[in-house]
């Protein structure tokens, strides 16, 4: 189960839970090399800083054309693009110059013209 911290944004993996009087704690794993555990009070305490979380889905939906697009941006550096629906093609906002055109299969043909989106958005979280 994945938790997200309200507070920090911080997403990890729940390693487990314990009870011990009057504490109630959950162990988490960052995939950092260093887990934490966190101790509550009450279950309100613990539900005020922690939520579950659930990936959203990625925009585009054909995984060769994710993997494309990831392996481009992070040749580039870039984590977020801008489409341009004419020419189907993905451009590094940052105004590098780096972009990619796919030139056989319509991307997402529901994507805005224009729009930015970031990498993530695009493609999904990386898998761990």
């Amino acid at each position: 189960m994945k938790l997200r911290n309200k507070k920090t944004g911080e997403i990890g993996e729940l390693m487990g839970t314990l009870t011990s009087c009057p504490y109630v704690g959950i162990s988490i794993d960052f995939h950092d090399g260093n887990p934490k555990a966190f101790y509550y009070n009450s279950l309100t305490e613990l539900n005020e800083e922690w939520e579950d979380y659930t990936p959203v889905e990625p925009l585009i939906k054909d995984e060769k054309i994710r993997k494309a697009v990831r392996a481009w941006a992070e040749a580039c550096g870039a984590e977020q693009v801008k489409y341009a629906i004419a020419c189907n093609q993905y451009y590094d906002v940052r105004g590098t110059g780096f972009s990619i055109k796919f030139l056989y299969k319509p991307v997402e043909v529901w994507m805005e013209d224009g729009k930015i989106y970031t990498i993530t958005e695009l493609c999904g979280e990386e898998e761990e």
